[in-house]
């Protein structure tokens, strides 16, 4: 009777740790061209995205038609924020299946994976909400009284830090949401019903 195979003992998680962080800072920087764009995009439009958020989260007894106004105002970044997101989510899941390949385990390789999920429109809403935390002043008495952002800025809190912070934490966890698999799937279907209302809008009438 052969003798019983010794079993081997995984490592333990704790002694992975440096090479799981390793592993999330190589995947970190953008290292071709469709990273880079997805790097762009999402930090622009979450960097757009962030100003009028934060004020909105700063101001306080506003009309709701202000609160309705800003939220107009952030509507040109939104398209832009929710089609670069789905490639950042495509990369991820991707990264995460090449680690799991790797024999890294489900939880390490989705906590690995996620870092440029997180630093992408992390980096744009820092920037974005510390300009507008800066700079608000200013830009309040350059616009219009009547400005939907001069009349949140006037009636602004003072609560800035708490304010940009929050509004952080909202686009990075927004961001997460967007470039889920079923948001894909969404935009998707919104795309194929947009495609099939051109062509039927398209199609010559009969005479």
């Amino acid at each position: 009777m052969s003798p019983a195979t010794p079993r081997v003992e995984e490592e333990p998680e704790q002694s992975r740790l440096p090479v799981l962080l390793w592993l999330a800072w190589r995947f970190l920087p953008p290292l071709d061209r469709e990273d880079r764009r997805m790097l762009t995009w999402v930090a622009v439009s979450c960097g757009y995205l962030a100003v009028p958020l934060t004020v909105g989260l700063a101001a306080t007894d506003v009309p709701a038609l202000t609160l309705l106004s800003l939220l107009f105002l952030a509507t040109p970044a939104l398209p832009i924020w929710w089609m670069s997101a789905i490639p950042l989510g495509q990369r991820r899941r991707e990264t995460a299946l090449a680690l799991r390949q790797a024999r890294i385990n489900t939880r390490s390789a989705a906590a690995t994976s996620i870092s440029r999920q997180v630093a992408y429109p992390l980096a744009g809403a820092i920037v974005g909400t510390v300009l507008i935390s800066l700079v608000h002043g200013p830009v309040a008495r350059i616009l219009p009284r009547r400005a939907p952002l001069a009349i949140a800025i006037d009636n602004a809190s003072g609560h800035w830090l708490f304010s940009a912070v929050l509004a952080v934490l909202l686009l990075v966890a927004l961001t997460a949401v967007l470039s889920s698999e079923r948001s894909a799937e969404c935009y998707a279907a919104l795309r194929r019903l947009a495609a099939k209302f051109g062509r039927r809008e398209a199609a010559p009438q009969p005479q």
